[in-house]
Order: C-alpha cells, then structure tokens, then sequence
C-alpha cells in the first residue's frame, strides 16, 4: 500500500502505514473572468468617483447617468415591451366607443378581496425580509465588534507586524463572507 505523505488520509484513524489511503490529486482550474491589471484600475477609479458623488447635493446626484440604475432600466427591453404595451392599450382604449366584454366581466368581480389578501401577504413577507436582514446586519455588527476586540488585543499582545498581519486577515475574512 501507499506510504504516508501530507496528502494522505487516514483511514478510520488507524495508526500504522499500511492502512493510510492515497487521495486523488487536485487540478488547478483557472479562472477565467479575472480581470487583469488595467481593467481592476479602472473599476476601481469608477468606484470611487461614485463614492465622492455621495458628498454632493441631492439635485446633482440625480443627474449623474453612470453609476446609476438608470442606464440599466432604459437599455432592457422587458421595460420598453412593457411600457409599450400599457401604452398601446391606453391608446386602443382611448379611441374605442364601446366597452369591450373583458371589461364588463372584470366588472362583474371583486378584485377588492383579491387586491387585500395580496396586500396582506405583501405585508407580511416585507416584514419577513426585513427581520432577516436586521438579523444578519446583527450578525455583521458583532462580527466587527469581535474584529475590533481582537485588533485591540493584537496591538497590546503581539509584534506590530504579526499584530497587523493579523487583523488584515480577520478583514480579508469578514470581506469574504459578503462575497462567498
């Protein structure tokens, strides 16, 4: 059998050479979305022009196209095939004499008990969303508060380096579980 080496498992916590088990190799996969160089540069100077514009009066800020969902919202053509559809039928409506039977049907129902219950729900799953997201800012919060211990302990305990090497890694690992 296979001798023991550092990518080897032991097998059922057994002691001796003979019933370690070899572990298949792993394949380095690279990726291949990652920006280069230049473009990190540039994301990262778009960025911070749209952090400056958080200082600026509200009536400049809603001027700005870039950096804003604005752009997005008036190049999908869901929105536009959508906003041409209301206004197709406000037209045909407007230029009709008669009521279509569609509409005395509608007539016929109570879209108020249907327009409640939804409200209802819409309520309650706002509600939910947001107790999940106070929850979690719970979560983020104590998270940094057990950083900000552990940088004050750091400064106290450990080297100026290995103290700022460290607390460089709880961040780096905070960042991480926003972004997975």
């Amino acid at each position: 059998m296979a001798t023991p080496s550092n990518c080897d498992v032991p097998n059922g916590g057994a002691d001796s050479a003979d019933d370690f088990v070899e572990t298949p190799k792993l394949v380095k996969v690279e990726a291949e979305t990652r920006p280069d160089f230049k473009e990190l540069q540039s994301i990262e100077r778009k960025r911070r022009e749209i952090l400056l514009r958080a200082e600026l009066p509200f009536w400049r800020i809603i001027m700005f196209w870039s950096g804003t969902c604005l752009k997005e919202i008036a190049s999908d053509s869901l929105v536009w095939t959508t906003i041409c559809i209301y206004v197709g039928i406000r037209i045909f409506a407007n230029y009709i004499d008669y009521v279509p039977e569609s509409v005395q049907l509608l007539s016929k129902t109570n879209v108020g008990i249907l327009g409640g219950f939804l409200s209802f729900f819409l309520v309650l799953f706002v509600n939910q969303t947001n107790g999940r997201f106070l929850e979690m800012y719970g979560f983020s919060k104590a998270c940094s508060g057990r950083i900000q211990d552990v940088a004050g302990l750091a400064k106290t305990q450990l080297p100026v380096e290995v103290g700022e090497k460290l607390v460089r890694h709880f961040n780096a690992a905070h960042i991480a579980g926003y972004v997975g």
